[in-house]
């Protein structure tokens, strides 16, 4: 994915509970300064509605849009599951990531 940010569109960050799912076409990517992770990486998804939602990406969502070659005009959908915990006590946030490729 190539970083490009959409002029006309206000983006608004998804900020899901357990459970939530997204759906949307792959509109760009992004950074944006975070206070735990310093610079955090984004997906930009335009949903159904028009409106362009910035996903904060962790390693498994980079390692699973990267495995799918995921690109710009693609169908995304992530759904988030919660917070859960590692063996060695570290918490993470697990999703789940489908592309379908529409191009």
């Amino acid at each position: 994915m190539t970083e490009n940010l959409p002029a006309t569109n206000k983006v608004t960050y998804w900020q899901p509970s357990a459970g939530e799912t997204i759906s949307g076409v792959i509109q760009g990517s992004g950074t944006f300064k975070n206070s735990l992770y310093d610079e955090q990486k984004t997906m930009l998804l335009q949903d159904h509605n028009g409106s362009v939602v910035s996903i904060g990406l962790n390693r498994y969502l980079i390692h699973s849009l990267k495995q799918h070659n995921a690109a710009l005009g693609d169908l995304v959908t992530v759904t988030f599951h919660g917070k859960e915990q590692k063996n060695n006590g570290r918490s993470f946030n697990r999703y789940t990531l489908l592309v379908d490729k529409l191009a």
